[in-house]
Formats: C-alpha cells, structure tokens, sequence
C-alpha cells in the first residue's frame, strides 16, 4: 500500500511541475531586411551585415529570425531602394510577411581617412547609415542614425579590415536597441 501511494504522490508531483512548461511564450518572429547599401563597390558590407544581424539575435533569447516565401514575397514588394525605410513600409512588410518585428538597414558612407598629425598618422572612421525596426506586437517604431567618428592608429589597421569590423559593431549594437525599444 505504501509504494502505490509513493507512486500516485510522485505522479501528482510530476504533472504539478510540468503544468508551467505548457503555458511557455512563443518566441517573437524576426525579420531582416537586405542591407540597403549606398556605398559603391562595396558587397562585403552585405556579408558583414547579415552575419553580425543573425549573431545578435542569436543571443538575445526569444526571438527567432524568420526567412520564408511569404515574408520574401513581401520584401520584393515593398521595393526598399526606391521606397526607403520608413514606418508605412516596414508595418507593410511585418504585415504581409506575417512577422512580429522587422529590422533593417541603410549604410550611406563607409571607409577610413587618413588624419596627419605632427608625429603620428591617425585613421578616422567615416560610417553613416541608418538603422530601423518595427515591431507590430506593441507598434512601436525604432529609428536610428548610425554614425561613427573613432580614431585610431593606422598601425594597428594594417592586418585586418577596421571600418567593416566597425560595421559590425554598429549592427550588432542596433539590432541589441530595436529589440529592446519600447
């Protein structure tokens, strides 16, 4: 008698704590627009874009990015170079694509210049862009310039690519902000 009632307690107990498990939250859907880049001949800041974009919602927990025919049907639609990121065409999109947010955006200028100085050669980054997003559960709008103005030796550049590692930065900062927005 005792070992069935052991196991119709440790029964009950079990379902007691599987109970919360089945009102779980739904993971928000994501999605992100194509870079909408104005800087001539430069297609590595698509690369860069996408990889930093999918690093970051990958460690934000909850959302989930989203990439389907509906959704891509609805980017073509909108026709981001000629319409531009704004709230009408991003709540179009989130809309048709059946998304709960959408990230996306601008790069206008991307590069180094050379500062001379007396006894030291210094690079300024020269980054300009835009970041958007919109989220349709709460209708909130996230606009952003995007700008950079750092400065740093040009010796400690000459091994690896700094303005597009910038770049990424930028787009992992944003993407972190229009997540968070309110």
């Amino acid at each position: 008698m005792k070992k069935v009632l052991r196991y119709l307690v440790m029964t009950v107990l079990a379902i007691c704590l599987t109970i919360p498990c089945l009102n779980a939250a739904e993971a928000a859907t994501v999605a992100l627009l194509p870079l909408v880049n104005n800087v001539a001949g430069d297609e590595l800041a698509n690369q860069v874009y996408y990889n930093n974009a999918i690093k970051a919602l990958k460690s934000m927990p909850g959302f989930v990015i989203v990439e389907n025919n509906q959704l891509n049907a609805a980017i073509d639609n909108a026709k981001l170079d000629t319409a531009g990121l704004n709230k009408n065409t991003l709540e179009k999109i989130a809309k048709e694509g059946n998304v709960d947010i959408v990230f996306g955006m601008q790069l206008d200028k991307l590069g180094k210049k050379p500062m001379n100085r007396v006894g030291e050669r210094m690079l300024k980054l020269v980054l300009e862009g835009q970041a958007v997003a919109y989220n349709s559960l709460n209708g909130v709008y996230y606009s952003h310039k995007v700008r950079g103005d750092k400065e740093i030796d040009e010796t400690l550049t000459s091994r690896w690519d700094w303005p597009h590692e910038e770049f990424g930065r930028a787009v992992r900062q944003e993407m972190s902000r229009a997540l968070r927005a309110k």
